[in-house]
């Protein structure tokens, strides 16, 4: 499976009609939702925004297409075959028509979307997907630094941060990465470990 790294706008015309093309990274359905606001709200005017997108959950790989008023399966089921053929998941793409008054038909619009999604998705970098799980430490300020440290160089990530009378950390780490991480930071030093 593959993921974005970084995403990309696309525009072509066609017949008049203007279509703009849109990688975008999202992890859960929010964060899709979220990416598709913010694209419709750069184009408030536009006739159409359909778009596809797949997201790993824990009862497998969930795919999700919409045509948003276009004839049935002419804008959002190409840009689906699109993130079916190179893998993707967390994240989507989705295409925005400005019409031109020049109707393209079934197979015109199809080969329009799907056109306008390739775009966007040849021009985003592309990564190996990698599955990330969460814990939640509670450490001594003390032990921060070596431990922010290490969660960086095995390629995690801090969530959230909370200061009290002791530090809360939420991190993830990649799949597989637990033991690693257990042998290089003293697990005796750790509060409370629990995973999220």
């Amino acid at each position: 499976m593959n993921c974005f790294k970084s995403v990309s706008s696309q525009e072509q015309t066609i017949q008049k009609s203007r279509f703009i093309g849109y990688s975008f990274i999202g992890e859960t359905k929010q964060d899709i939702l979220h990416a598709l606001q913010l694209i419709a709200k750069e184009h408030p005017h536009a006739s159409h925004l359909a778009f596809a997108y797949q997201l790993k959950t824990n009862y497998g790989f969930e795919p999700y297409w919409s045509d948003a008023g276009e004839p049935s399966g002419t804008a959002g089921k190409p840009l689906l075959q699109l993130i079916d053929s190179h893998q993707i998941v967390g994240g989507g793409i989705g295409v925005i028509r400005y019409y031109g008054g020049i109707n393209l038909g079934t197979g015109g619009l199809t080969k329009a979307y799907g056109g306008t999604g390739k775009l966007a998705l040849i021009h985003s970098v592309i990564e190996p997907y990698i599955e990330y799980f969460k814990l939640k430490l509670i450490i001594n300020y003390n032990h921060l630094h070596n431990y922010t440290h290490v969660i960086y160089s095995m390629y995690g990530s801090i969530l959230d941060k909370t200061f009290g009378e002791k530090v809360s950390l939420t991190i993830k780490l990649p799949q597989g990465e637990l033991d690693k991480f257990k042998a290089r930071v003293p697990m005796t030093k750790i509060n409370h470990f629990s995973y999220i």
